[in-house]
């Protein structure tokens, strides 16, 4: 079965090529998951029906409805073969993650939390 992402504490960006971005974050000792094509979209999936599995993305959705959009703007990406980096990052920790994020070229940047998705503007 696969694991669905509840993305609580998390820092998520959309870039064309992470592995500096992914280079960096590790050694500032963030742990980074990446997501690719098929495989990263079940991990994400909206509808929360992989292995009979109810995701805690589709708990969220059914919660605040909207945050629907930010899923399916991933799927997109990934659907056009970009890569989703996700990035575990307290609050505390999220400023530094986006940062790096930023300086290598990420973009679609959200802050997501158990209750909470936060966009990053420019």
């Amino acid at each position: 079965m696969t694991h669905i992402h509840d993305f609580d504490d998390t820092v998520v960006a959309v870039l064309d090529d992470p592995s500096e971005a992914i280079s960096q974050l590790r050694a500032a000792g963030y742990e980074v998951e990446v997501l690719r094509g098929d495989e990263g979209k079940e991990h994400i999936d909206p509808a929360g029906e992989t292995g009979g599995a109810v995701s805690t993305v589709k708990r969220l959705i059914n919660a605040f409805g909207d945050q629907y959009r930010v899923i399916e703007h991933l799927h997109d990406e990934l659907d056009a073969g970009r890569q989703v980096i996700s990035v575990d990052a307290t609050p505390d920790e999220a400023s530094e993650a986006v940062r790096i994020l930023r300086e290598h070229d990420g973009e679609y940047i959200w802050k997501l939390g158990k209750w909470t998705y936060t966009e990053i503007g420019d």
